[in-house]
Parts: C-alpha cells; sequence; structure tokens
C-alpha cells in the first residue's frame, strides 16, 4: 500500500478489514503520480475509478474513497474532498461512467468518411448535410432548428449564424454550401423516386414529400427517420443524435486546443489555485458553445474520447 501508516491508520479507525482491497488496487497508480489518493483532484481520482467494470462497484468505490478522503481532511492530511457528492454529484458520476465504457466517439478521420459515404448515398447531400449540422451542434432540441432553417438564415460562406431557437453559431463554409444545395432539392432517386416539394415555409432548407398539409411534427420525423437511413448506409448501429453532437463538440474543443499548442492528454489541472487558475484560462475555449462546461468538466466528460484519440 502507498503510504501504508497513513492507511493503516485509517483501517484501525474503521475497523473494516474489507476496505483494504481499495488501498491494493490503488497502490500502483498512486506511486506513478507520486500522490496519496488524498491528494489528487477529481480528475485523477476518476481516472482511477473507471477501471471498476461494474456501475455499482465503480459507486460503491467510489464511496469508500470519499470517505478515506474526507477521513484525511478532518485529520489534516488534505485540503478538500475532490470526490465528493457536492463536487460530482450521482447523476453525473453515473454519466461519466458510461461515457467511458459505453461511449462511441465519431473522429475527425472517420467525420470524413462518414460525410462522403452520406453524399455518395443515394440521399445524397439531403441526408449528408443533417449529419453535419448535428455534428456542428445546430441541429437544436427534438431537431427544432433544422425544422424551422431557412435558406434566408445561412450566408454562402457560413459565419455567425441565428438560429431559429434565438441561439447563434458559427456555419463552417462547408455546412453552409450543403445547406443550400439541399434547398434545392426537389426530388430523391434511391429505391424509387421521391419528390420533395412540402415544407413549413417557401424557404425551407428541407422538404418532405407532398402532403396537403405540413407541421412540425411530420418534419421533425422525417430528421428520425434519417437518423435510422444512417445506421443503414454507414452500417453502424451507434449512430444516434447525441453520439454526432457530443463528437463534433469534442473534437471541435480539442483540435482548436492543440492548434495553439496544447494537448488536453497532458493537462493535469491540479486542485490547488494554480490548478484553478489554470482551469479558468482554457474559459475563451468555451464561449458561445450552448455547453455548460470548463476545461475540468471538459475532460471528466469526454475521458473515454480522450482515451480513443
Amino acid at each position: 500500500m502507498y503510504n501504508e501508516e497513513r492507511k493503516k491508520e485509517y483501517l484501525e479507525y474503521k475497523k473494516q478489514d474489507y476496505l483494504r482491497h481499495l488501498f491494493q488496487d490503488s497502490g500502483a497508480y498512486e506511486e506513478e503520480l507520486g500522490q496519496d489518493l488524498c491528494e489528487m483532484g477529481t480528475s485523477e481520482l476518476l481516472h482511477f475509478l473507471i477501471r471498476y467494470d461494474g456501475y455499482r462497484t465503480f459507486e460503491d468505490k467510489r464511496r469508500q474513497l470519499s470517505n478515506y478522503v474526507e477521513w484525511c481532511v478532518i485529520k489534516g492530511y488534505a485540503a478538500f474532498n475532490w470526490i465528493s457528492v457536492k463536487v460530482v454529484p450521482n447523476r453525473e458520476l453515473k454519466d461519466i461512467f458510461l461515457a467511458a465504457k459505453e461511449e462511441f466517439y465519431i473522429s475527425a478521420e472517420l467525420y470524413t468518411q462518414y460525410l462522403e459515404r452520406l453524399l455518395d448515398s443515394g440521399y445524397g447531400v439531403y441526408i449528408a448535410s443533417v449529419f453535419a449540422s448535428i455534428y456542428e451542434g445546430i441541429s437544436g432540441k427534438g431537431f427544432y432548428n433544422l425544422v424551422n432553417l431557412r435558406s434566408s438564415h445561412i450566408g454562402r460562406q457560413g459565419g455567425l449564424t441565428q438560429l431559429p431557437d434565438g441561439t447563434e453559431r458559427i456555419l463552417s463554409p462547408e455546412l453552409a454550401g450543403m445547406l443550400l444545395a439541399t434547398a434545392e432539392v426537389k426530388k430523391i432517386r434511391n429505391e424509387k423516386t421521391v419528390h420533395y416539394v412540402s415544407s413549413l415555409y417557401p424557404d425551407s432548407v428541407w422538404k418532405i414529400r407532398n402532403n396537403e398539409t405540413v407541421s412540425y411534427s411530420k418534419v421533425q420525423r422525417k430528421f428520425v427517420y434519417l437518423l435510422e437511413e444512417m445506421k443503414k448506409i454507414l452500417g453502424e448501429k451507434r449512430i444516434s443524435k447525441t453520439s454526432i453532437e457530443r463528437s463534433g463538440y469534442f473534437n471541435r474543443i480539442y483540435y482548436e486546443v492543440l492548434a495553439d499548442g496544447t494537448d488536453i492528454r497532458s493537462l493535469k489541472l491540479g486542485t490547488d489555485k494554480e490548478g484553478v487558475r489554470e482551469n479558468q484560462s482554457y474559459g475563451r475555449y468555451f464561449e458561445d458553445s450552448g455547453w455548460n462546461m470548463d476545461m475540468r468538466k471538459f475532460i471528466r466528460s469526454f475521458q473515454s474520447y480522450l482515451n480513443q484519440i
């Protein structure tokens, strides 16, 4: 056990010998970092915990670990409990676990491959622009922005664009071009030729099959259907609105920071004042993204993606 005397003191206090397993598991990790568990920050502690496979075990080990760190705070061995429920609520803890264990990541390279395959499909730009819109984070809750998006909203070179839900996002020139091309689509030749002529507005980007009345829900269902078609075309059942959106957000932040000379995987972000200042120094990357995020949260939330880079 790392820092053996302190661990023995805690075990004697708790009189629960099974807790020894936690410290046996953590010894090599503590040795690697040169820190006792109670001296680590949230990211380091979560990185240790994520080795446990089942969520119940993961949750139980967090409780054991938090109790130990809390005892260290009381004894004066540590300044703060960075793994407590107040710092990482149970709901967030579960999201972190699922993200690390199960989340499907679309890398920048895979995104390019997928986009090309969708463009080459029978649907062409009609479906590829949906994929790209989700990836760039403009689709909105329940596809609200896509349902209500009009070609008059879009500049030919993209740039800062006000979306139907009132938010503003920067569209890439590539996406802007696809959206304007989609607005010109009148028919799709797939297994059969389908004419797309009905829309909410005269200049709606996406039109649907001819209907006497066009409603929000009918257009919304079209995007749900197109997501299912993406799975078939790409041969990937894990494709979802969430996986596309989160992958796009992660890739944008990761590669923007990398272009400025920092690999997020190398960041430690300590829990002292210097670590707090360092975390705040990355705030500009998260402004106007629509996500409640800072660098410390980003690393926790996307640990699975970082492991796959």
